[in-house]
């Protein structure tokens, strides 16, 4: 294809983008005036809910429409208008925000109206886009996609336009109200409080460290004193001691110890952030632009399972990934494919295309890797085989202790992904 300002084009097709919002809500004052002319806010134009809601351009902090955005719109709008342009494809983001990015561009766009279809790409290998560009569907099937989109949009604005405006004009200082980040404020307003007003205490227990066969057996009680009963605490010892203890029951018995499940993207994001100290930000940079470079599947999903219709897709990756030398096989089980827990997009995984280990930056290995080892564990065609032991010993009449302990007798998935070995 040739590349134009702003735009790619040949074999048919032309390709532009809207990097992002383009558009915004309108603010309260193209709803309900203000009583002045300097736009500044006052409870005379609030609460406002309007009648529809309006779409422009986006503005800067002066107001002023960016011009940038303007640019790239005007083009938008030229080549949605071309008279050799004879179908609109929306090939926005798999997601609802996605859907009402590109729809919003179209929509002002539009001069007279045109074939609107939608290519939704789950992740961006060659193949994919080949096969979802020969099953595009109307755009018209989407619509409860892009109905969700507009909700969330409008519910957003109406709670946090209206709640910002009043706590600000109440307080005298700007407050920002907004659905997500009220409830994570208070989250950690109640924890800093918590920890504010703790009043540290003293408590003794009692526990023993005798050992047996070479192995220090450590039992605590469920007994507990407070600072002042040191001598209850001495008292009690001293029967426990006196009673002796001995083994009442043994138990044995294997079992498969079960891989977790495939990788949220905050999931993901937490066990970088735990194991390799990385942010949030930057994970989800990485993983981004991994999504973009073919390598994995959408990343902006919030479930840990794959849908039903995906069997196909994961057995080329499965073929692929065995040639890597792993031993994995397919495998159709409710804890991995369910498509009632998808909201809109699936777990993540590797994608049939694998990098070199040159093509990518060592950050970029540490999240593609994470992301392999869990596709690895969870269709890993060898068991990890455990042994769990429970032991009760009883101190006299007094009290029955319960010790638990895992052994493992054949890794398996155990080999490729990580696991918290328990005592």
């Amino acid at each position: 294809m040739k590349k134009n300002n702003g735009y790619f084009e040949g074999n048919g097709y032309i390709v532009t983008w809207a990097f992002g919002h383009l558009f915004s809500l309108a603010d309260v004052e193209d709803y309900a005036k203000a009583p002045s002319a300097s736009r500044r806010w006052t409870l005379d134009n609030i609460p406002c809910f309007p009648e529809k809601f309006k779409f422009e351009l986006k503005r800067g902090k002066d107001r002023e429409i960016d011009p940038g955005v303007e640019k790239q719109f005007e083009l938008i709008r030229y080549l949605c208008n071309r008279n050799d342009v004879d179908t609109i494809v929306n090939a926005g983001d798999s997601d609802r925000e996605g859907e009402i990015i590109v729809r919003i561009c179209i929509e002002k766009a539009l001069q007279a109206p045109k074939p609107q279809k939608r290519l939704w790409l789950p992740d961006q290998t060659d193949e994919t886009i080949r096969q979802a560009l020969s099953e595009m569907k109307e755009d018209s099937e989407y619509d409860n996609l892009a109905n969700e989109g507009f909700a969330r949009t409008y519910m957003d604005w109406l709670y946090g336009v209206n709640l910002t405006r009043y706590a600000t004009l109440k307080s005298g200082s700007f407050l920002r109200v907004g659905r997500v980040i009220v409830p994570i404020v208070k989250a950690i307003y109640d924890r800093d409080m918590a920890i504010r007003n703790f009043v540290p205490e003293k408590y003794y227990a009692i526990a023993s460290a005798c050992e047996t066969n070479g192995e220090i057996v450590e039992l605590t009680s469920k007994s507990k004193f407070s600072y002042k009963e040191l001598d209850k605490a001495e008292k009690l010892c001293d029967k426990y001691n006196a009673a002796g203890a001995f083994v009442t029951e043994k138990k044995k018995k294997k079992d498969k110890l079960a891989p977790g499940k495939l990788y949220s993207l905050t999931k993901l994001q937490n066990v970088l952030g735990k194991k390799y100290k990385m942010s949030m930000e930057k994970s989800l940079k990485i993983v981004q632009d991994l999504y973009e470079k073919g390598y994995v599947t959408y990343p902006r999903t919030n479930s840990e399972y794959l849908a039903t219709a995906e069997q196909d897709k994961i057995k080329a990756i499965i073929e692929v990934v065995s040639r890597l030398g792993y031993p994995v096989e397919f495998k159709f089980k409710k804890t991995i494919f369910d498509d009632s827990k998808i909201e809109s997009h699936s777990a993540l995984t590797p994608t049939y295309k694998i990098p070199k280990k040159e093509q990518l930056t060592l950050d970029e290995m540490t999240v593609y890797s994470t992301i392999m080892r869990r596709f690895v564990a969870v269709f890993c065609s060898r068991e990890c085989i455990i042994e769990k032991t429970e032991i009760t010993v009883r101190v006299g009449d007094y009290e029955d202790f319960r010790l638990k302990g895992t052994v493992m007798i054949e890794p398996g998935w155990t080999k490729y992904d990580d696991y918290s070995k328990k005592k």
